[in-house]
């Protein structure tokens, strides 16, 4: 039979041989057996015995029979032999490893759910993209009266108060008469006029743009960070920790500079170039207790005709914690959530001006707006001004919303949206300081011609205020989230365990945040012999926010 196939072997074999194996097996299995370790031998002490401790000594402890668990009422059935003790927690005695069982009724049919009992964790790590809002529109400056643009022949400023006729007014534009709108504002010309004691005797509007913190540039994005981080249970309940940070992001407005071809403004250049360098960049009205003439309001207007820059600086961050309930509507791949939890967001935004004043008086061109040839007269010394005003808040409290899921969880594609809003305690800080915020033309006119009382050594022009208060700050947010599970379909990708699980999101939050102090409405204007101090207005504050990432269920 060498040689020869298997097959060939087995036909051989003897009918009756199948006959006789089959019963063989047949009186085998009807012997019993057990899979677990047998009962030992001899005889045991009665249950709940007491026994003798051994010699380390001790109290007396309970003996149970060797046969038997160390507490028999511990597992179910009682007294069962300690060889079927469960272990892990598995055993044919125990429930069903079940979180929720429950009846629902949908379409007049019932339905019973049970949910085994699974905690899913999940995690993710995002770039974000946020833009803050902008500095606002506040006026840098003291309420003023607008002046007339003459090519309209319309008489000087805007009536507010009061208007009456009003035939001539001295010292400020003897060649213009007529009818004039008299403001309690103040006057925005500055004393730029050449003769002493003389106001003013050009007038028009264009010279002397005033400014507001609308000129700064609208933020484009600053980049930031995100983690999350939370569970889900089996009955849709969970938890969600959440933290972000988005850098500091600037925008400013600039007319002037303090350096040409690398070389510093100074006087002594300034002269050089006869004032060609000059341009009236901007003009602050400041109230500073002492009016111009009776009819207009208590202060005056500071040209800066080297530099006028401002600029805005806003950086934020936050946490959040939100628990899930129990849906309340879960049908047909949508799912809805409500949702309570508690927040913190930190908000710092910094407001900055600077200003330079060359210390000349001159005549204007009309055409180029800056000094006429061989006009241009020193009064004082060229000077920075400068005021910064920060405002810090801490803004925490409870919030309640609700989640939309649209999607199974095992889906390629689903999406999210969460709605929260909150009711906040907003603890807000605002230091504000500064130099030189004030009016020397005017001085060098009018008060003391010789030494402009603001940039006199003797005198103190720097200043610096605080303020601190705390109030509530509405709060609400809106998100929509987007996942893609992208690396089931990568070759290779898709076979790294760590990937297995993971989607890519991306999404959009809006964010905004009601009775925030911001830092350029928060200045009252107010010029040397007084200091600038804090005026506290508050506004909505909101960002928009793009998120980029990835998450990693486990």
């Amino acid at each position: 039979m060498v040689g020869q196939p298997v097959k060939d072997v087995l036909m051989r074999i003897q009918p009756w041989i199948k006959a006789v194996a089959s019963a063989l097996m047949l009186a085998t299995v009807q012997t019993e057996t057990s899979g677990q370790s047998p009962v030992p031998p001899g005889p045991a002490p009665p249950p709940g015995a007491y026994v003798a401790p051994g010699p380390g000594g001790g109290p007396m402890m309970p003996q149970y029979p060797p046969h038997l668990a160390t507490d028999p009422t511990a597992i179910y059935p009682q007294n069962a032999p300690q060889g079927y003790q469960p272990w892990p927690a598995i055993s044919p005695f125990y429930p069903p490893n079940v979180g929720m069982d429950q009846h629902v009724s949908q379409d007049g049919l019932w339905f019973r759910n049970i949910f085994y009992r699974q905690r899913k964790y999940f995690g993710s790590v995002e770039l974000m993209s946020v833009q803050f809002r902008d500095a606002g529109d506040a006026l840098i400056g003291s309420p003023f009266a607008p002046l007339a643009n003459f090519d309209t022949q319309r008489p000087i400023g805007v009536p507010i108060d009061t208007i009456y006729e009003y035939p001539s007014v001295p010292n400020l534009s003897p060649d213009v008469e007529g009818f004039f709108a008299v403001s309690r504002r103040i006057f925005l010309a500055p004393a730029l006029d050449t003769n002493a004691n003389v106001f003013n005797g050009q007038i028009n509007g264009y010279f002397y743009p005033p400014r507001n913190s609308g000129d700064i540039d609208s933020p484009t994005s600053t980049l930031g960070t995100q983690i999350r981080w939370g569970y889900e249970n089996e009955d849709g309940t969970g938890l969600m920790a959440n933290g972000w940070w988005a850098f500091e992001d600037t925008g400013s407005f600039k007319k002037g500079a303090t350096h040409i071809n690398g070389v510093p403004v100074s006087q002594d250049l300034t002269l050089i170039l006869d004032g060609q360098n000059l341009l009236i960049h901007g003009v602050v009205p400041l109230y500073n207790g002492e009016p111009v003439f009776p009819d207009f309001g208590l202060g005056t207007s500071a040209k800066f005709d080297v530099l006028f820059e401002v600029e805005q600086k806003t950086e934020a961050g936050g946490t959040n914690l939100s628990l899930y309930t129990q849906p309340v509507y879960n049908r047909g791949g949508v799912k809805i959530r409500p949702m309570i939890g508690a927040r913190y967001t930190y908000l710092k935004e910094q407001f900055r001006f600077h200003g330079i004043d060359s210390g000349f008086t001159y005549t204007l061109d009309e055409e180029t707006y800056r000094p006429e040839t061989n006009s241009i007269v020193r009064l004082y010394d060229q000077y920075d001004a400068r005021l910064d005003n920060g405002v810090t808040s801490h803004i925490a409290g409870p919030e309640a919303g609700f989640r939309i899921d649209l999607g199974d969880d095992d889906a390629s594609f689903k999406a999210w949206a969460e709605t929260i809003l909150g009711v906040n305690a907003n603890h807000e800080s605002i230091d504000m300081s500064g130099n030189n915020i004030g009016d020397p033309l005017y001085d060098a006119r009018f008060v003391n011609i010789l030494d402009p009382r603001m940039l006199n050594p003797a005198n103190q022009s720097e200043f610096s205020d605080e303020k601190s208060s705390t109030h509530v700050s509405p709060f609400f947010q809106q998100s929509v989230m987007a996942e893609f599970a992208a690396f089931r379909s990568l070759p290779l990708i898709r076979n790294i365990s760590a990937l297995e699980h993971s989607s890519f999101r991306f999404g959009y939050t809006f964010t905004w945040i009601g009775a925030v102090a911001r830092p350029a409405d928060s200045i009252e204007w107010r010029g040397f012999p007084l200091y600038p101090k804090i005026d506290t207005d508050r506004e909505e504050w909101y960002m928009h926010q793009l998120n980029f990432g990835l998450d990693c269920s486990f």
